[in-house]
C-alpha cells in the first residue's frame, strides 16, 4: 500500500486555522476596524502591541538564518517592525512605547517567539505564516480602509501594509514556495500546525484585551 500522500504545509495551515479566522476578526477592536469606525488612539493601542511580536520574530529569523529547519525561507521585503514603528511615531508621535499600554498577552506572545527561538525555532514558521500571509492578503485591505478611515495621503501612517518595490501576490507565492519546499518529518508538521492554531488563539486573547473605541477600558490581567 501507499503511503498517503501529505497536503503541502501551507495548505495544512490553512485548513488547520480556517476556524480561527472569523474569531479573530470578531475579536476585540477588529470589527469596529473593519468598519472603518476604530478611533485613533485604540487604532494606535492596536499596533503598539502587534509590534513585540514582529520585534521578536523578526529578530528570531535574523539569528536562525541559517537553522536547516528554516531552510529556503527568505524573508527579503516581509520584515514590518520599522514600518510599524513609523507609522506609530507619525500616528501617535514620540514615546509611544512608554505612553500606549502593552496587554499581558502581547507580551506573552513576544515571550512565546523567544522560547522557540531559544529551542524549537523551525516552529516560527508557524508564526511566519500566521502572521505575514495576513499582512500581504487581509492587511491589503486593511490599509484602504486605514487611510480612508484616517484621512492618510500617500504612505503616510500606512507603511505597515506596504511592501515598497515588492508585490504582495509575489511574495506570497514566495512564501508559501518556502513553506512547500523542504521535506519535514510527520511529527514536524503536526508540531507547526498546532502552533499556527496557537498563534491565531493568541491573538484572540490579545484583540479581547485591547479597547474597541477610544473611551473604552483595557482588559488588563485575569
Amino acid at each position: 500500500m501507499h503511503a498517503t500522500e501529505q497536503p503541502p504545509l501551507s495548505q495544512r495551515l490553512r485548513q488547520v486555522t480556517a476556524a480561527h479566522h472569523t474569531q479573530v476578526e470578531r475579536s476585540g477592536p477588529m470589527p469596529a476596524l473593519l468598519r472603518g469606525e476604530l478611533g485613533l488612539t485604540a487604532y494606535c493601542i492596536l499596533l503598539r502591541n502587534l509590534h513585540p511580536i514582529y520585534r521578536d520574530l523578526e529578530a528570531a529569523l535574523a539569528r536562525h538564518a541559517a537553522h536547516p529547519g528554516l531552510a529556503g525561507l527568505d524573508i527579503e521585503g516581509l520584515p514590518r517592525c520599522a514600518a510599524l514603528e513609523a507609522d506609530l511615531a507619525t500616528l501617535h508621535g514620540d514615546g509611544w512605547a512608554d505612553a500606549l499600554p502593552l496587554v499581558d498577552a502581547a507580551a506573552d506572545y513576544a515571550a512565546r517567539l523567544s522560547e522557540l527561538s531559544a529551542r524549537r525555532p523551525e516552529l516560527l514558521l508557524a508564526h511566519v505564516y500566521v502572521r505575514y500571509l495576513g499582512d500581504l492578503q487581509g492587511g491589503q485591505i486593511l490599509q484602504r480602509i486605514v487611510a480612508r478611515c484616517f484621512a492618510l495621503d500617500g504612505e503616510t501612517g500606512t507603511r505597515f501594509y506596504r511592501f515598497g518595490a515588492h508585490a504582495p501576490a509575489e511574495l506570497s507565492a514566495r512564501l508559501r514556495a518556502a513553506l512547500d519546499g523542504p521535506s519535514r518529518d510527520d511529527a514536524t508538521r503536526a508540531d507547526i500546525a498546532r502552533e499556527a492554531e496557537a498563534a491565531f488563539l493568541r491573538h484572540v486573547d490579545i484583540f479581547e484585551a485591547l479597547p474597541a473605541g477610544d473611551a473604552a477600558r483595557l482588559r488588563v490581567g485575569g
